[in-house]
């Protein structure tokens, strides 16, 4: 009975925090396009559920140029990425890069909590399966054939435990225990948790950077 009732909230909730965020998203653009030029928005082919891809959208934060690549893990990006703007690392910092989400939630292909998509193009590199060993990569594919279960996520688990993309065994035991757990107060719990996970986040890079 859970997923009717996530879908409604996923509904509501989208739509407040997208009528409460447009101002913001009026500064943002306006602050990119004078900075940047256009395009304001970044777009990008995700994995959905079951693993039917849908166009990720975000405010742009990189600059246009290969990302550094780290063969291990699906998402493969290095930790520290160079090709962000300098206004781009406040959005990315504070998270508000990701608003424009919220019409993926509002058209079904996203949830409000979730694994967060994996890109496509990711996942056609081959290197995260075939760097490892049999059992690793049996491990990697069961995780990834759970994860698509369920609708992706604007915000998940491991988001809240401050994560660093060079820590894939977390990565992997919280999208685990989402799938596991999920329900209508493990989602409600999260959703309330990520925007001290935020501010959190920001505290520890400026006592270590």
């Amino acid at each position: 009975m859970y997923p009717p009732v996530k879908r409604l909230l996923d509904l509501l909730g989208a739509a407040v925090l997208l009528v409460l965020s447009l101002p913001a998203w009026g500064v943002i653009a306006a602050v990119l396009r004078l900075s940047q030029g256009a395009p304001v928005f970044f777009r990008q082919r995700r994995a959905g559920k079951d693993g039917v891809p849908f166009t990720l959208c975000k405010f742009r934060t990189m600059i246009d140029a290969p990302p550094p690549r780290l063969p291990d893990r699906p998402v493969a990006k290095a930790p520290h990425d160079d090709r962000a703007t300098p206004f781009g690392r406040i959005l990315r910092r504070t998270a508000l890069d990701e608003l424009p989400q919220l019409l993926n939630v509002l058209k079904g292909e996203m949830s409000l909590v979730g694994p967060r998509p994996l890109p496509l193009a990711d996942l056609e590199q081959p290197g995260w399966l075939t760097t490892v060993d049999d059992a690793e990569r049996a491990r990697r594919l069961a995780w990834l054939a759970r994860r698509q279960r369920v609708l992706p996520g604007l915000t998940g688990l491991w988001q809240l435990s401050a994560p660093s993309e060079e820590d894939f065994d977390n990565w992997i035991q919280c999208d685990t225990a989402y799938v596991t757990r999920q329900g209508l107060w493990f989602d409600l719990y999260i959703a309330c948790a990520t925007p001290f996970a935020v501010l959190r986040g920001r505290r520890r890079r400026k006592m270590t950077g």
